[in-house]
C-alpha cells in the first residue's frame, strides 16, 4: 500500500486528508453511500463513547485505507446530526487520544512521521532525535488548555526564544494541535434529510449515550456515600471531569479532597481522571495521594465556601447552600434530610 495513502488513513484529519478526499471527486453522495465507511463512522464514534480513544484499524489494502479515510468525515456528520455538547468534545478528544497513540508507535519506525505532522499541522517546530524546539507562540497556543505547572513557560528551557522539548512532550502538543483541528467546525450543519437518512446510526448512538451517562449517574461511593446528595460545585466538576474537559488546579483540590473525605479510595479517585486531555496516571496518582495523606501523612479536607468563591469554583448555589459554610457541611446535611 502507498505510505502516503497510509499516511492520511491513519491520520484523516490533516488538511492534506481533506484535500485528498476532494481531488478524488468523492462527493457527499458518495459517502452517505459507502455501506463500510458507515459502519467504521459508527463504530469510531461508539468506541470515542465507550473507552474514549479511537484506535488504531488494521489496514490490509487500498479499498480498506479508503473506508478508514471516508469513515472519518462521515463520523462528523453522524455527531453533528446528534449535536450533544459532551458528545462533540468527547468524540474530539478520543480522536486526538488515539492520534497520540498511534503516533507513539510509529516513532519506533524513526521521527520521520514528527516531521510531516509539524507541517501538515502548521506547527513551526525544529525536531532532532533527543528533543523539539518550538517557537514560543506556538507553544503558547498548544498548551492552553494544560493545566499542569510543567507546562507553564517559566518552568521551561529557553533556547533562542524557543521552547526546548523532549520527543514524548512534544507528541503531547501534538495531540493538542489534533483535538483543536477535530473540533474545528463541530457540529457541522448537515441538513435534515441526511440526519434523517442516518437515523438506524445515530439511534445506535444515542443508545450508547444513555448508557454511558446511566453508568455515570449510578457511581456511588463504597462508604455510603451519594452523589445526588454531592454540592452543586462538586456535581459541576465532575461533569465537566467526565466531558473531558480541563478543569483547573483549585477545582481538582476540591473535587479530590471533597470526595476522599466523602469515602472514596484513592483508586475509585483516580478513575474520575481518566477522560482528562493531559491525564497522566503517574503524576495523578501522587497528587491524590498527598491530599489523602497516603504522602507526607497530612490529610487535606475540601476549601470553604469562601475559598471555592474566590476560585471561582462555587457554581449553581441552592437554597441548602444558604445554610451551610463548607461543602462537607452540606453534604451531610442533605444526608441528614433525606434519612426517614
Amino acid at each position: 500500500m502507498h505510505g502516503r495513502y497510509s499516511y492520511l488513513c491513519l491520520y484523516p484529519f490533516l488538511p492534506v486528508a481533506s484535500e485528498y478526499v476532494k481531488e478524488s471527486g468523492l462527493t457527499l453522495d458518495h459517502l452517505i453511500s459507502s455501506v463500510p465507511a458507515r459502519i467504521r463512522a459508527r463504530e469510531r464514534v461508539i468506541e470515542a463513547i465507550r473507552t474514549g480513544c479511537v484506535e488504531r484499524s488494521v489496514i490490509t489494502d487500498e479499498l480498506q485505507a479508503q473506508m478508514e479515510l471516508l469513515s472519518y468525515p462521515f463520523a462528523r456528520i453522524l455527531v453533528s446530526c446528534i449535536r450533544d455538547p459532551y458528545l462533540v468534545r468527547r468524540y474530539a478528544l478520543a480522536e486526538a487520544k488515539g492520534a497520540y497513540r498511534r503516533i507513539m508507535e510509529d516513532l519506533h519506525h524513526g521521527i520521520d512521521i514528527l516531521y510531516k505532522l509539524a507541517v501538515d499541522l502548521d506547527i513551526h517546530a525544529e525536531i532532532s532525535s533527543g528533543y523539539v524546539l518550538l517557537p514560543f507562540t506556538d507553544y503558547l497556543r498548544l498548551t492552553l488548555n494544560l493545566r499542569d505547572k510543567r507546562w507553564k513557560l517559566v518552568n521551561r528551557s529557553l533556547v533562542q526564544g524557543k521552547v526546548k522539548l523532549n520527543v514524548s512532550e512534544f507528541v503531547r502538543l501534538l495531540q493538542e494541535a489534533i483535538y483543536e483541528r477535530v473540533m474545528k467546525g463541530l457540529p457541522l450543519d448537515v441538513p435534515e434529510e441526511i440526519c434523517n437518512s442516518l437515523r438506524a446510526h445515530i439511534e445506535q448512538i444515542k443508545q450508547e449515550l444513555v448508557l454511558r451517562r446511566t453508568k455515570t449517574d449510578e457511581f456511588r461511593a463504597p462508604s455510603g456515600g451519594e452523589p445526588d446528595s454531592f454540592p452543586p460545585c462538586i456535581k459541576t466538576i465532575l461533569r465537566n471531569l467526565e466531558e473531558g474537559m480541563n478543569i483547573p488546579h483549585s477545582a481538582r483540590f476540591a473535587v479530590t479532597a471533597f470526595l476522599l473525605n466523602a469515602g472514596l479510595s484513592v483508586e475509585e479517585v483516580i478513575e474520575l481522571y481518566r477522560n482528562s486531555p493531559d491525564f497522566n496516571e503517574s503524576m495523578t496518582r501522587y497528587q491524590v495521594e498527598h491530599i489523602a495523606g497516603v504522602r507526607g501523612g497530612t490529610r487535606y479536607t475540601a476549601p470553604s465556601c469562601a475559598t471555592m468563591r474566590t476560585y471561582g469554583n462555587c457554581v449553581g448555589k441552592d437554597e441548602l447552600c444558604e445554610k451551610v459554610s463548607h461543602p462537607l457541611s452540606y453534604y451531610r446535611l442533605k444526608l441528614k434530610n433525606k434519612k426517614p
